[in-house]
């Protein structure tokens, strides 16, 4: 569980670690999805609504921790959602590649718990 945002009280030490794979699927509080289309030590891009268009943004391990959080969701069902949004409410290009090379690479990948 996320630290609470109303929290003033206490500090974290821990630096968030990142545990999640190119092409996991995840959600917000919201219910919104998302899919990392890459990921570094220290950051992951997400492909995800946001601003009513579809678009990939840079988010930090702290970000993705307090945020996000792992999805029970098929990963071919998300690609198709989130294509389908773009098609509605509009995407860049760099979402648009992003999908793209994650369905060109034609396989789900590994899961792997996001507070491992």
């Amino acid at each position: 569980m996320a630290k609470d945002s109303t929290d003033f009280s206490t500090v974290d030490f821990i630096p968030a670690v990142l545990h999640v794979t190119r092409g996991q699927v995840l959600m917000d509080r919201q219910r919104h999805i998302a899919i990392v289309a890459k990921k570094s030590k220290t950051s992951a891009h997400l492909v995800h609504v946001r601003s009513g268009m579809l678009k990939m943004t840079r988010h930090t391990a702290g970000e993705i921790v307090e945020e996000w959080s792992e999805a029970d969701y098929p990963f071919d069902r998300a690609v198709a959602k989130l294509l389908e949004l773009g098609k509605q409410h509009g995407i860049t290009d760099a979402a648009r590649d992003a999908l793209e090379e994650l369905v060109r690479a034609g396989r789900e990948p590994k899961q792997q718990e996001l507070f491992g």
